[in-house]
């Protein structure tokens, strides 16, 4: 007698494909309303600039050897400071790190992204975060050592360094900068589009299993995740190339665990002050 031993475990989420409209869906059938988001821009944010978005850990790890400087803004979502903006005086870019101590649920992701953009109007933006290795969908085991960083492109953007591979599918980015990248796609995609947005979203390895995406506005985990200097320095170029600017850019240089820990809560504490006293507001 055959018995399938697979016969009773779930399949996973990506090879499970329906088009029955009747099947179970355990979800109430209740009419969804958008929920309102307070977005709330505040400090010197500029206008038609390049932009590099870096989020999560790996904008923190990045943000901590980047010498962006004192902050410059910052951006609310509901009253949580979620985006740090930097004007680093060696690059033409509006640098912006962001979910490093607030976590966004996918319902304001659209929101909190969109506003990014139409208040900044970049043609060129570069975009940093992780994916995580144990979760990713490849035909070969890749441990963690050996895991390359991987990218996503729109426009004109080419990446040719063989150390930087592909995000491919059916791996899905589940994140604010999905939404980013996507925001960018859609406004490219009008036929008489007057300006062609030229993006790259490139991923660091990260050990961590994928989070569930929270339902509100939550408190970032607080993990120090360590990537190798080299590795560092050669996304931090090309973040800058992307924009344009790869040769002149300042060096990635790591910094010590506790100074960098301190130089984190220094810049939010800093980013929180902007706008005090109704400067701004």
């Amino acid at each position: 007698m055959d018995v399938d031993p697979l016969a009773d475990t779930v399949p996973p989420r990506y090879a499970i494909e329906s088009d029955d409209e009747d099947e179970y869906n355990p979800q109430p059938q209740h009419p969804t309303q958008t929920p309102t988001t307070d977005i709330k821009f505040i400090g010197k944010f500029p206008s038609g600039l390049p932009l590099v978005f870096a989020s999560g850990d790996a904008g923190e790890s990045w943000a901590r050897g980047a010498k962006l400087g004192p902050p410059q803004g910052g951006i609310y979502v509901d009253n949580e400071q979620v985006g740090i903006l930097f004007l680093p005086l060696w690059t033409q870019a509006a640098v912006i790190v962001s979910e490093t101590s607030m976590h966004l649920p996918l319902s304001v992701m659209n929101n909190y992204t969109t506003a990014i953009i139409d208040h900044i109007q970049p043609a060129r933006v570069s975009v940093l975060d992780t994916y995580s290795v144990q979760g990713y969908i490849s035909p070969k085991v890749v441990p963690l050592d050996n895991a390359p960083v991987r990218y996503l492109s729109l426009g004109d953007v080419t990446i040719s360094d063989p150390e930087i591979e592909l995000f491919a599918p059916p791996n899905l980015v589940q994140s604010t900068t999905a939404s980013l990248l996507a925001r960018l796609l859609v406004r490219s995609l009008p036929l008489k589009l007057t300006k062609n947005y030229d993006a790259a979203l490139f991923l660091l390895p990260s050990p961590k299993l994928p989070l569930a995406l929270p339902t509100t506005i939550t408190p970032s985990p607080s993990d120090d995740i360590h990537w190798d200097q080299r590795i560092m320095q050669k996304v931090h170029r090309l973040l800058f190339e992307v924009i344009g600017e790869g040769e002149n850019v300042d060096p990635w240089v790591e910094t010590s665990d506790r100074l960098s820990k301190l130089s984190v809560a220094h810049q939010r504490r800093r980013a929180e002050e902007i706008g005090e006293g109704g400067m701004y507001i």
